[in-house]
């Protein structure tokens, strides 16, 4: 038994952008009151562990019901496609020491070309080395704070008491909770793919616990497993990572560095990382993939930028004092970028993920049973608002869900398109 390791744990970027324009900021602008829409999210999040502790006795059938390639497109396009397609673009925030960056890891990493004959670890030089020359230019700029020691502890009674209140928000945390049921899903099979098999339901519930934990402590940041143990594993992390990276945020904390650690870790650098990270999951999930699926599997890549062009407009339109329920702009936006087109392709992307790649790998195997439920599923989530719309409720988008309906009888047909016997079974 070779060395196993360990699950990356960390913020969910999707929770915080939803809970965020979702949740805090509606609150807010209601309220006026800062506390008051801090104490709501926080309880958001104490409700997404709790959701998630509800999941983890159900995730393994979850995990033989979905079919590998739909879970293992869900985890390529969850941290291959969306993370690159949103961050990786910072590596030109400063171009040279984005490239030096990149090009120390491509040639160390990507290109296995050992750093002198004393293996320098790669990414250490990929961070020492154009982070020298963000200082040399003046590019990184650190501001030294001075020590400042403290506990970082604070009994935070008012998230406990906010549950009720957030529950009107359930439908924004509840798609929030099972995405992120499904990503830790897609992190185990992940994982097997590079040799080490968890126990799904002990990864979920351990998640969920997190969670619970960090909204009762007034996080209003909703944390996951990150699917990225097969990149970690092969540059030789193992267990005790898991370990040491805690305790050492937890004395940076302590010793009131946080602001000033954080300077020397700069985007350039950081996208550069992210690069090898989203290539390793992107190869770690199509070795894992007998070759017939990748059709499904490439689909399945692609179909996150929606998410990324929504965000991004979501983001810019409030600072530029305009609102994309404003007709006007909305008629602007439809005939610019299809906006209309973005968000339905973008809200629940995940979930569009699992089951666009569910229907062909089914299909691929000629199940076509299969695949016309995966398509009912799909009307039901169109129908609740768990895919294609902002919010969960009833009759949200009828409109998808009659296509859906629609695909799932052509799909079912597809039995009958063919007069040989292999195409008629299942």
């Amino acid at each position: 038994m070779g060395p196993v390791t360990a699950h990356v744990y960390g913020n969910n970027v999707p929770a915080i952008i939803a809970y965020t324009l979702s949740i805090l900021l509606p609150v807010y602008l209601e309220s006026h009151d800062a506390n008051r829409a801090w104490e709501i999210g926080a309880a958001a999040v104490a409700w997404t562990g709790i959701i998630k502790l509800a999941a983890a006795p159900f995730a393994g059938a979850f995990r033989r019901l979905i079919p590998a390639p739909a879970a293992m497109t869900v985890f390529g396009a969850a941290m291959y496609s969306y993370l690159a397609l949103v961050l990786l673009q910072r590596v030109f925030d400063q171009p040279l020491v984005g490239l030096i960056a990149l090009a120390i890891i491509a040639t160390s990493i990507l290109a296995n070309v050992p750093i002198t004959r004393w293996r320098i670890p790669p990414f250490l030089a990929a961070w020492i080395v154009p982070l020298i020359v963000g200082l040399a230019i003046g590019y990184v700029r650190p501001f030294w704070p001075g020590l400042a020691l403290q506990l970082p502890f604070a009994i935070t009674p008012e998230p406990l008491r906010a549950m009720a209140l957030a529950l009107p928000y359930l439908s924004v945390i509840a798609p929030i909770a099972i995405y992120q049921v499904l990503q830790d899903i897609a992190s185990v099979a992940g994982a097997a793919a590079a040799g080490d098999d968890y126990d799904v339901r002990a990864v979920l519930a351990w998640d969920g616990l997190g969670t619970l934990a960090a909204g009762l402590a007034g996080s209003i940041v909703a944390p996951v497993i990150y699917a990225m143990l097969p990149p970690y594993k092969a540059v030789g992390a193992c267990i005790s990572f898991a370990l040491w990276t805690p305790i050492a945020f937890l004395l940076v904390v302590m010793s009131g560095l946080t602001i000033f650690v954080a300077q020397l870790f700069p985007w350039p650098i950081l996208a550069a990382i992210i690069a090898y990270v989203s290539i390793g999951v992107g190869t770690a999930a199509l070795r894992r993939v007998d070759p017939k699926y990748w059709s499904a599997m490439l689909l399945g890549f692609v179909l996150p930028a929606g998410a990324v062009v929504a965000t991004a407009m979501n983001s810019a339109l409030p600072a530029l004092r305009l609102s994309a329920a404003n007709p006007v702009v909305q008629t602007a936006l439809n005939r610019s970028i299809y906006w209309s087109s973005i968000q339905g392709l973008g809200n629940g992307f995940l979930f569009l993920v699992l089951v666009v790649s569910a229907v062909i790998a089914e299909m691929i195997d000629r199940r076509f049973g299969r695949a016309a439920v995966w398509c009912l599923i799909a009307a039901v989530f169109s129908w609740f608002g768990l895919m294609h719309s902002p919010l969960l409720r009833w009759a949200a988008q009828p409109d998808y869900a009659l296509g859906w309906l629609s695909a799932g009888v052509a799909v079912f047909s597809a039995r009958w398109w063919r007069g040989d016997s292999v195409a008629a079974r299942a």
